[in-house]
């Protein structure tokens, strides 16, 4: 992984190196370790019900949901966060 994207997230500042990384580069991919390392076994099932419901969360959505489970962000940060991320994917369409 890129040296200036924290292998560990409790704070604000390293969840936006990561969101800053992927905003540059396009990679969902960059979450996937910090997503497996901060959701537990009962968050887990929650995304696997939501799943078979066909309700399913990418990685992004599963990041800022585990963000905001461990009080990194708050549900205000990922409505935000949600909101750039809907820009940039406009942006990327256009």
């Amino acid at each position: 992984m890129l040296d200036h994207v924290p292998d560990f997230i409790a704070t604000r500042a390293q969840a936006d190196a990561v969101f800053d990384e992927f905003f540059k580069t396009g990679d969902l991919d960059l979450f996937s370790r910090h997503r497996q390392a901060m959701i537990d076994d009962v968050h887990r099932g929650s995304l696997a019900i939501m799943r078979g419901s066909g309700n399913e969360l990418g990685p992004f959505e599963e990041f800022l949901s585990a963000l905001e489970e461990h009080g990194v962000i708050t549900m205000d940060d990922a409505f935000a966060l949600g909101d750039r991320y809907i820009d940039y994917k406009r942006s990327k369409a256009a």
